[in-house]
Formats: structure tokens, sequence, C-alpha cells
């Protein structure tokens, strides 16, 4: 059944001799999916498990950390009696843990209040986030961890007579009679992966109503992935280096099911989109699914790390299909040494440049991806990297390094000198930040978070990135050191806008980003004003020449204009003392404008201000999205002016 509001639960309806077994699951932030993970391990216990009808599993999906606080009373006052009844007919009740990053301290916490209420109940814990099963056991009230892909563990688990047949499970560790960690021998992987049942036979898409119960539907076509980056879990952990995949009369049945359900976007779980054959059918499966029924909207993946031209062809076939988000090179860093360290040194998608200027020239919305914080990275060629990258993409996307168990960084954490901090209740629950190591120090390391911060309020906010992109391309003088002069100065500007975050504490700062962002949008006129003579100043320093200030003040012009603003839609009627549509054009086509582009030619232009800040938009994260659009003919104009009657329409460009 469908509990009210929040989270599927498929709680019982009476007590009954059934031995309970609970599956928890939790959703990232801003991701309301429906529970795979969770859904594959009851899906494969209904087809292998020797005891699936005198075993009631249920799932437990949440949507916000809020939802597991409010749930603990629900198990207090109405499962509990379940667990314990159940103890009582001799059943053992088991409770199974899915670790992402996102959820580790929300179910860490939830787990010691079963436990507490229940010392009886078997806690059950998989996922990538536990694979360091050493750092669990002995900590945390967990009995027994799952190491390697959990299908058939979970399933011997559960039809197995007690503690003592667990050594002879494969894939699990749990502390024996002496307290020390046991782990049994290794679960080879799957190969025949449709011999694993599909989740969709467990987990209802669409209530008792017909109505459709997730946004999206996260969906795994292949297991496994080739590259042993150090700092992630996929091809050193759990998943495998050795590529699997389902077959193609599974995945076109699963997904035409997800698409009748009404399910919005299909989000691959794949770690190398386009390196099998296959993928290309795949792609435009999903491309003719879009033709006919109008869904999915979106289609999201993790590309294959090698650019070859059958992912060039898919990239463009999702393009064409208006299913591609973005394409993201994950380039991670260019330092050589952090790309040795990554096991990352001779990845044909180090060769960046052909590559986006190719994307750039088809119309393809492509990304690169940063991470700050590997080891073997330093601060100063970080920013010279990002520097060149502003000037070859329209679209950078900057992480900071989260340290995951199982990964081969953690593991040589102490020979790199890897040093973290807690951050947000991150600490050991949801990962580590790395904020030093033997490359660079502990106030570099932080330094590089405010630098992240400064790059996705005044870039990805849209708050001056046309001037960003210039100075890139321009290449005279720094900008990614100048970013963070400037949210210096922003902060200083706006310091009495926002008492509650301690805007001297630059963590404080990298986790609040967004009241920064809306602080400074609410007074727009202050903002631009400390920007640009932040920026005049800088020049100054760095001697720049006439026609560059001169230039800088004109694409600063364009970025006021285009800037998100507070209230409702409106119509901004601009003078300018140059071509200013033509500068834009360049700009967005990443070519370079010469200094003529720039010479005296008054233009009169028109924008469209979507408006909604701290109402549609109220993180910088999705600035883009509601910039203004330039009003280029009678047609643009009426189209405006309906959207304008109906709030509901919003014109992004």
């Amino acid at each position: 059944m469908v509990s009210a509001g929040f989270f599927l639960i498929n709680t019982h309806e009476h007590i009954s001799a059934k031995r309970p077994v609970w599956l928890f699951s939790m959703d990232s932030d801003q991701f309301w999916a429906a529970p795979t993970t969770t859904g594959g391990l009851k899906a494969y216990y209904k087809h292998y498990g020797k005891r699936w009808q005198d075993t009631d599993i249920d799932l437990v999906h949440f949507r916000t950390a809020q939802e597991v606080a409010e749930w603990q009373q629900v198990w207090l006052q109405q499962i509990l009696p379940v667990a314990q009844a159940a103890i009582t007919h001799g059943e053992q009740p088991v409770a199974g843990f899915s670790f992402y990053t996102w959820n580790a301290a929300e179910f860490l916490a939830l787990l010691r209040i079963l436990k507490q209420s229940c010392p009886e109940l078997l806690i059950f814990a998989g996922g990538p986030h536990v694979q360091q099963a050493e750092d669990y056991l002995f900590d945390d009230p967990i009995d027994v961890i799952c190491l390697g892909e959990g299908e058939e563990t979970f399933q011997e688990f559960l039809d197995c007579d007690g503690q003592s047949d667990w050594a002879d499970i494969n894939g699990l560790a749990y502390l024996n009679d002496s307290g020390e960690i046991h782990t049994t021998a290794s679960r080879a992987r799957k190969i025949a992966l449709d011999d694993i049942p599909s989740a969709l036979e467990v987990v209802p898409l669409q209530d008792d109503n017909g109505e459709v119960l997730y946004d999206s539907y996260s969906y795994e076509t292949s297991r496994g992935c080739p590259f042993k980056c150090a700092f992630c879990e996929w091809g050193t952990g759990a998943i495998g280096s050795k590529m699997y995949q389902f077959s193609m009369e599974r995945i076109r049945r699963d997904w035409r099911q997800i698409i009748d359900a009404g399910i919005k976007d299909i989000w691959l779980a794949d770690s190398n989109f386009g390196a099998l054959r296959e993928d290309l059918e795949k792609a435009q499966l999903i491309c003719d699914l879009k033709e006919e029924t109008g869904l999915p909207s979106s289609f999201a993946t993790s590309w294959s790390k090698k650019h070859s031209p059958r992912v060039q062809e898919i990239v463009m076939l999702l393009n064409r299909h208006g299913l591609l988000p973005h394409y993201q090179l994950a380039l991670q860093t260019l330092t050589p040494l952090a790309l040795e360290l990554s096991n990352r040194k001779n990845m044909d998608s180090n060769k960046y440049k052909p590559i986006a200027k190719q994307m750039s020239e088809e119309g393809v919305p492509i990304a690169a991806e940063l991470i700050w914080g590997l080891p073997g990275d330093n601060l100063a060629d970080y920013e010279t990297n990002l520097d060149t990258l502003l000037a070859q993409f329209p679209n950078i996307n900057i992480f900071g390094y989260t340290l995951l168990p199982g990964t081969e960084f953690y593991r040589r954490r102490d020979e790199y000198k890897i040093e973290t901090i807690p951050v947000a209740g991150y600490g050991k629950a949801k990962g580590e930040y790395v904020v030093g190591c033997h490359t660079f120090s502990r106030d570099e390391g932080i330094e590089g978070y405010f630098l992240i911060s400064a790059h996705i309020i005044l870039n990805h906010g849209y708050i001056m990135p046309l001037t960003i992109r210039y100075l890139a391309m321009e290449s005279s003088i720094p900008v990614s050191p100048l970013l963070r002069i400037i949210l210096r100065a922003l902060i200083q500007g706006f310091q009495n806008k926002l008492d509650d975050v301690d805007l001297a504490d630059r963590m404080d700062v990298y986790e609040n980003r967004d009241k920064l962002y809306l602080a400074m949008l609410d007074d727009f006129e202050l903002c631009f004003e400390i920007i640009e003579t932040t920026i005049l100043d800088w020049l100054t320093q760095h001697n720049a020449c006439a026609d560059l200030i001169h230039a800088v003040s004109c694409t600063l012009q364009l970025d006021r204009a285009f800037c998100p603003r507070y209230g409702q839609r409106q119509q901004l009627d601009l003078a300018l003392d140059f071509d200013g549509k033509q500068l834009k054009k360049l700009l967005e086509a990443m070519e370079l404008p010469s200094f003529d582009d720039f010479e005296h030619q008054p233009q009169h232009l028109s924008v469209s201000i979507p408006g909604g800040v701290g109402d549609f938009l109220k993180d910088p994260d999705g600035g883009s999205w509601m910039r203004g659009e330039l009003i280029e003919d009678e047609s643009s104009t009426q189209f405006i002016n309906a959207a304008a009657e109906n709030p509901a329409v919003i014109a992004v460009g």
C-alpha cells in the first residue's frame, strides 16, 4: 500500500506468523525516483528465495531526511509490534539498508533507533558507502554487511538458518564471536544479468487511482567500469571492472512499462554509456519512445570516458530529440601529477579541445566536470586549468572531492597525508571533504572550496558569465583568482544582510552560497556596483590596456541585462554603445570577439526577464534557466506578452 504522503511502504495489514523484512532506501536531494535498488532485492528473493511464501518484504522509501525522522514514530507506534510479534513466534525480523553518500547519516541514526527499540532485529547493510566494513561494524549497530553485488547474497542470507551459516555465504562481513571481523569469500559477479528480475515486478509506479508516483526512474542497463580511478568506487570496488549488460529485450520491456506509467525522466546508472556497441541501440530506443509518446522529458547518464565516434553519434541523436540536458566530459583535473595518482593519465577524454570545439559547433550543450581536492593537485595549477577550460567550454561543473570508502585514495589516505573535515553533518556518515594532502595545505584546500562558491554564484548563477568567458578567452588576465576576490568583496558588502551565515568561515559560505546569492540579487544595484569596482581594480593592477577595460565594461553591461531578478516578468529596454547582439552571439558560440567588436555602434536592445528569484529560483545552480531572453522581433514580443499574462510560461535561453 502507499502511505499518505511521503514514502512508499508496503506495511503489514495485520500481525502474522511470517518473518517481517524491511528494506530502506532514500533519494538524493531533488531526485524523486522509484526504489529500484531495494525493489531489485525483493524481486530477486521473490524468484529465488526458498522462504518467499513465509516472508513479508516491505519497501520503505524516503524522499527527504525529514521523512526519515517522521517515520521513526511510525516505527515505534505501528511497526515495532510486528517485529516483536515475529520474535514471539520464533521468526527473525530483518531491516536492510541501501547505503549511499547522500543517505548514510540519516540511515545510521535510524538504525540505531531500530536496534535500541528491538535488539533482536537483524541489521543488514549494503551499498557503495559501507564497502569499507571495518569503519562500521565496530562503531555502529550493524550486524552484517554485504560486499559486492547484493541480490544473491541477500537471498542466501534470508534463506540461511542463522548466524552459524553466515560463514558459508559469499560476500559478507560481520563480527565473529571473538569480536573480530570475519569476511567470507568474495561473491562472483553476475554475468547473465537477465537472471536478475526487474524491480518493476514488485515496485508499483502508479497509485490506486492511476496517478504516477515518481518523477524519475534510475535504470541500470549495464554493470561494471573498465577504469580504476583512485577517487571512484565504480571500477575499483564492488561493481568490478568488466562490463556486462542486460539484454535489449529486457530493456525494451522495462522502458515501455516505465513510459506507459507516465514517468517523466529516465536516468541511467551506467558508468560509461556509449562504451558498448548496444548503447547506440539503447539511445535510439529512448528517442523512439520520446517521439511516440512524448516521454521521457529528459535523459541523463554518466558518459564513456572514451569519446569515440559512437559516443559522438549517440550525443547528436539525443540532442536532436531534445533529450540531452548536457554532454558532460568528466575531466576531473588537468594537473599531471593528479591525473597520474588518480589513474587517469592516459584517458582519451584528456584530449578535450577538439571534442569541445566540435560539440560547440554542432550546437550540443557540452560541459566539463572538475573535482577540486584530488591528491597531486594544488590551487595555483587548478586555477590555471580552470581558466583554460573556461575558454573552451560553455559550462563547467566543479565539485569538492569527497573521500569515499572503498576507493584507492581512501585506502592510501595516510600515504598521501589526506586531511578531511565534516561539512554540514557529513563526517564519516556522508563521506569526508578533502581539505589537504601532501600537495596542498589545509588553508589552500579550503580556499579551493571558496573558489567553487565563487564559480557557482557568479557563473552558474548567471551574474557575470559572459564577462568571465571573455576574460578567459582573452587570456591576458587571470580569471579564477579574480572570482575569489569578487566574492570576498561581495561578502564584505552584504555581511549585514546575512546574520545566520558565518561569512568569515569559507566552508560556511560554501554550504550557504544559496543564501548569499539570493541576498545579492535582492540588492541588484549594490551587487553590480561591487563587481564593477572590483574588476576595474583587478584590471588596473594587471596593467590592462584601455581597449580591454572598455571590452570588459561592455560584457559586464550584457551580464547585468540578462542576470536573473526578483519580481514578476518584465521587459528591459536598453540603449547600448556597442553591438550587444553580435557580442552575445560570439561569446555564446565560444568565439573571442576582437576589440573592433566593441567599437562605438549605438544599439537598442530589448530583454525579457522572467523574474522568479526567491520563488522559482532559490539557488545559483539554476541561474541560467531564469536568465533574461533577448527579444529578437515582433513575434518574440508577442510571445513575451502572452507569457506575461500567464505566469506559468517562462522563456528560457
